[in-house]
């Protein structure tokens, strides 16, 4: 029997094809800006409020009993800071 050689096809791309793809680049691309700006103010907003969540923690005591809930809101407002620090800023 005689060797057979893998048999290879090449398929033109579809004009259209790339058409579409391009054209839906811009729609992606403000989508992700969308997204990006969604996240930001919900940080800022997370970020400037949750630390009246920490008032009632101090003055009741729960700080001593609930270290580690207290650790994670610190953690979280100070993830918030970083990711909504550019919040409505001038670009």
């Amino acid at each position: 029997m005689g060797v057979m050689e893998p048999v290879t096809m090449s398929v033109p791309e579809s004009p259209a094809v790339a058409r579409t793809a391009t054209e839906s680049l811009p729609a992606l691309q403000s989508v992700a800006e969308l997204a990006t700006h969604a996240v930001s103010f919900v940080a800022f907003w997370v970020a400037t409020l949750l630390p009246f969540a920490y008032l009632p923690m101090l003055a009741t005591g729960m700080v001593t009993t609930h270290r580690v809930g207290f650790a994670g809101l610190v953690c979280l407002n100070a993830v918030a800071f970083v990711v909504g620090h550019g919040y409505n800023r001038p670009e």
